[in-house]
């Protein structure tokens, strides 16, 4: 079955534009199953549970789809280690790959009714996320990359090549934020950097999120997107997908990014040395 007669909630057997070594395939397939878990509990009833703080939430779907995940990665990928939100982190063999899994970004909205949300799972090799995807089940949207194969959407059945937008002034951009669970108490709460962006913008939004933020700039969708104190599950997928659609990648205080980073800002290069001058000043 060629890519084009697929349903849209059916990954590629074999997904192209990348590598071709099985991994893309298993990060996607396992992202689909995930999903499809997530699906059977949404706008149900739900047992919520909090973590760090009374708006740090987690529910039944995220531990049921973060299990069926791991399932196909101990099956696929035994002697990987993985990193997973829900469960922490499992060794591997020495050296081995990891993978980086996030089953529901977006557990408040997901909570709420709220229809955006998404499975994250990256996999990092040296330290380095060299594959990344977002799975958007409701919508039946798939952002995927392979660090040197571009980046793409699989939606319908069909694929197209991401590429960040083109605006490079403020005035011409809608950006996104966040603001953490540690809000009310972090030293960077992010509402000083939101007051010094929101005039100088044509739009931000605030959508909840993280992951699908970070697949919207490689869409084009938005053009920026920073945030503060973000775990490595949120943004390891989607960093490559950003990359490998052109964006870049730096920390609020203009340095190197990694996935242990205490903060973000990607996009159009251009668009993101402005918007970097105007949150810090």
């Amino acid at each position: 079955m060629d890519n084009a007669t697929q349903p849209p909630h059916e990954p590629p057997h074999e997904p192209p534009h990348g590598s071709g070594d099985g991994r893309l395939r298993i990060a996607i397939e396992a992202a689909h199953a995930g999903g499809e878990v997530l699906l059977g509990y949404f706008g149900g009833e739900l047992q919520i549970e909090t973590k760090s703080n009374a708006i740090d939430l987690v529910t039944v779907a995220d531990r049921a789809a973060e299990k069926t995940i791991l399932a196909r990665f101990a099956e696929a990928t035994p002697d990987y280690a993985v990193l997973a939100e829900e469960s922490g982190a499992r060794a591997g063999k020495p050296g081995a790959p990891r993978w980086v899994v996030d089953p529901l970004d977006g557990t408040t909205n997901f909570a709420h009714g709220n229809p955006h949300y998404s499975v994250s799972i990256g996999l990092m090799e040296d330290d380095v996320p060299i594959v990344g995807v977002v799975h958007d089940p409701g919508r039946g949207e798939t952002f995927y990359a392979e660090r040197g194969y571009g980046a793409w959407l699989l939606s319908g059945g069909h694929t197209r090549r991401l590429a960040v937008g083109d605006a490079e002034v403020l005035a011409d951009s809608v950006i996104a934020t966040g603001f953490a669970y540690d809000r009310a108490t972090a030293k960077n709460s992010n509402v000083e950097e939101f007051t010094r962006v929101i005039g100088k913008v044509r739009g931000i939004r605030r959508a909840g999120g993280a992951a699908l933020d970070l697949a919207w700039v490689a869409a084009g969708r938005l053009d920026a997107y920073w945030e503060y104190g973000l775990a490595p599950w949120d943004w390891c997928a989607g960093s490559v997908i950003v990359r490998e659609s052109g964006g870049t990648i730096f920390t609020l205080d203009r340095g190197e990014w990694t996935i242990d980073s205490p903060s973000i800002c990607v996009g159009q290069p251009t668009l993101v040395t402005a918007l970097l001058e105007t949150l810090q000043p």
